[in-house]
């Protein structure tokens, strides 16, 4: 057996055994560490997937050289051998770096210090790259069958009639010099462009506004994913451009760490200027239950004067402003942390406009089903999560399987909902260019 199908069969292998054997695993323990253990179990099924494109990968670029090989006289066959094997064991380093990032979250401090960085932006790099690998993979499966047939034969003939794309579709090595082109481009500038924080406004009107002077600034920040490759100097930029902004209160919807307190407090400290500024609330997100014990994280941000919304309510300037613990709290293990919007809007006085903090877009679905009467009463949801793909590459996939993806929609029941990119990234130090956000919303009463 080659050590390609030894990877393919053992991630097989491995998959089917965490389906199966996790669920003992993360019964053994209670409280927090249920959420930590399910992250831990979802780490390992990443890593199957991973070592399955990975193999794919390896094989795709590979194969620039199989032709030179066959075609080189014996005198310089063996040199070009010596190449491929120097190319073979960089490919094969770089793609072992790319997918160690998700353990990193789980090495020891020095060994953090030591590779997080790398790994993190192999992990950007690979992104970038297996998008393309897998587009031409897919191109090189169908382009032969589609000759068999008149029209999908004469739709080739008319692609190519283009020199540039005649080549893209028949020739392996101009598709392996655009994919490695297009990776260093989009790696390049997503790196550059990670923590240019852009400030955006939005002006959003609310029938019936019950604000004081019928209006209401807010700064919207979320998906800060402290801890890995975020730094205090990062969180810093962010709060920097917040207290920038005369706003009447500031928000955070979820995911402000990757991390637990003992490691990463120093980097999320700058968060706790923002009080002195404005009111500041937070709402939990995903990842706040993945790492160590979030009650810990709420006790530091109550210490700091930041207002923790679990599945509570309090009023802002004439303004009932609501926070739903996340969506996938329920799995967390900690009693009473599931999402409830009942609980959480039911001190709202009537007739009072409702704003509310769900960190995941997807609880609209659930609120629509489950709790369509006080969804009838609320103006604005504001939520995070989807960091509209982060990767140029991954934003097909996530539009397709995400309900809401970036910007303001209407939801059902008259009310709105505002989706935000994030203000910094989670992994890969990378991003789209002007999509590391701070938004400061003005809402009017039309």
């Amino acid at each position: 057996m080659s050590f390609e199908r030894f990877l393919v069969f053992g991630s097989v292998i491995s998959w089917i055994l965490l389906t199966y054997c996790s669920r003992f695993w993360i019964e053994s323990v209670e409280g927090y560490l249920v959420g930590n253990r399910r992250r831990v179990i979802a780490v390992f099924r990443i890593e199957c997937i991973l070592t399955l494109l990975n193999v794919f990968a390896y094989g795709q670029l590979m194969r620039w050289f199989d032709d030179d090989i066959v075609k080189e006289k014996s005198l310089d066959r063996r040199k070009m051998q010596t190449i491929r094997k120097r190319c073979s064991d960089g490919l094969i380093i770089f793609l072992v770096l790319g997918q160690a990032i998700y353990f990193m979250y789980y090495a020891p401090a020095f060994l953090q210090w030591l590779l997080f960085d790398l790994t993190s932006i192999c992990a950007g790099i690979w992104t970038n790259m297996i998008a393309f690998v897998c587009g031409f993979g897919i191109v090189n499966f169908y382009a032969g069958k589609m000759k068999m047939f008149h029209y999908t034969a004469s739709i080739l003939e008319i692609i190519g009639k283009v020199p540039y794309f005649n080549d893209l579709m028949w020739k392996r090595r101009s598709q392996i010099k655009f994919t490695m082109i297009i990776t260093l481009l989009l790696s390049v500038s997503m790196f550059i462009s990670r923590d240019w924080i852009v400030v955006k406004e939005k002006t959003i009107k609310i029938k019936n506004f019950t604000a004081d002077g019928n209006r209401l600034k807010l700064a919207v920040i979320s998906d800060l994913h402290a801890g890995a490759s975020v730094y205090s100097e990062q969180i810093n930029q962010v709060v920097e451009k917040v207290l920038e902004n005369p706003v009447d209160a500031i928000l955070i919807v979820g995911d402000m760490v990757d991390a637990p307190v003992a490691e990463i407090e120093d980097r999320v400290r700058p968060i706790l200027q923002l009080p002195a500024h404005a009111p500041t609330y937070f709402v939990t997100g995903n990842h706040e239950y993945y790492y160590g014990d979030v009650q810990e994280w709420i006790r530091f941000y109550k210490n700091g004067r930041i207002n923790v919304l679990e599945n509570e309510s309090t009023m802002l300037k004439g303004v009932c402003l609501a926070g739903v613990n996340d969506i996938s709290s329920p799995k967390s293990g900690i009693l009473n942390t599931k999402m409830d919007l009942p609980k959480a809007i039911h001190r709202c006085p009537s007739n009072t406009s409702q704003i509310v903090m769900a960190h995941n877009p997807a609880s609209i679905r659930e609120f629509i089903v489950d709790h369509p009467k006080e969804l009838s009463e609320i103006d604005i949801v504001l939520s995070g999560h989807t960091h509209a793909g982060q990767f140029y590459v991954v934003i097909p996939v996530v539009y397709w399987l995400l309900p809401y993806f970036y910007g303001l929609y209407e939801i059902p029941f008259g009310g709105q909902l505002m989706v935000m990119a994030g203000s910094l990234y989670q992994g890969p130090p990378m991003k789209m260019i002007g999509m590391s956000e701070v938004w400061v919303l003005e809402l009017l009463g039309e």
